[in-house]
């Protein structure tokens, strides 16, 4: 299959990973600040904007298209995939920061900070009936809470590219069935976890538990920020992901 990178820059490489439904251009706040840094790859996840569907493993996709050395930035679907690429090649990764991510993303009997199942079974089922207006439900969710909420979700809009319906079910699948509360644990790479304080849809305490139980873990937290810092804070996440890649 074809997976769509895009690079600029020179030095270490660091890959970017977006979350569901959306595609690498939503790193545009961010891409170029970065790439005076560092060697940035910024990923169309399959089936995501210019890169075409897989219905296999989408980590594996994603660790053979980058074979050597890498340090890895994931946001919220795109921090789970990084978790566990991570975890199977730790070898090939340098550092790993994790943004608004969470080990899982719907509520389980012993984790209290994720959406009921029954709630994401309807949003599944919207879905299918009327994916517009589903995908501009959640980019309202992932706006709201944060300050200026109307414009962030206006430049989320303006991220959104043409998404299959068949990754858009993969990545709900996914997001479903992980918990990777034991893969966390066991990453020792250091990480660094960037958080918004006002995050509704993968909730700061999420964020806390990652930081606190991965071996090498360090939260750090955006005040007045939601589901996406990139966007709404882009000087300050530059600057905090620069300092930690830096480190290295």
């Amino acid at each position: 299959m074809h997976l769509h990178v895009e690079s600029e820059g020179k030095g270490r490489d660091v890959v970017l990973l977006h979350g569901w439904g959306m595609s690498g251009k939503c790193w545009d706040p961010v891409f170029r600040g970065l790439a005076q840094e560092f060697r940035v790859h910024r990923v169309d996840l399959p089936g995501h904007g210019s890169s075409g569907h897989c219905s296999g493993d989408w980590v594996e996709v994603l660790a053979q298209a980058f074979p050597s050395e890498v340090s890895l930035c994931g946001w919220s679907l795109g921090g789970q995939l990084a978790l566990q690429w991570t975890q199977r090649y730790p070898e090939r990764i340098g550092r790993l920061a994790l943004v608004s991510s969470t080990p899982s993303f719907v509520s389980r009997e012993d984790w209290a900070h994720g959406i009921p199942e029954g709630t994401f079974a309807e949003f599944a089922d919207a879905l299918e009936s009327d994916p517009e207006a589903t995908l501009k439900r959640f980019l309202f969710l992932q706006a709201r809470g944060g300050e200026d909420a109307p414009g962030i979700f206006r430049k989320l809009q303006d991220c959104l590219e043409r998404t299959e319906m068949a990754a858009l079910k993969k990545g709900l699948d996914l997001l479903l069935n992980s918990d990777l509360r034991k893969t966390a644990q066991s990453v020792a790479r250091p990480a660094l976890v960037l958080h918004g304080e006002c995050d509704r849809l993968t909730p700061l305490a999420a964020g806390k538990w990652l930081a606190e139980n991965m071996p090498d873990g360090k939260l750090e937290k955006i005040s007045g920020c939601a589901h996406a810092p990139f966007i709404s804070h882009p000087g300050g996440f530059v600057s905090k992901l620069t300092e930690f890649f830096d480190e290295y």
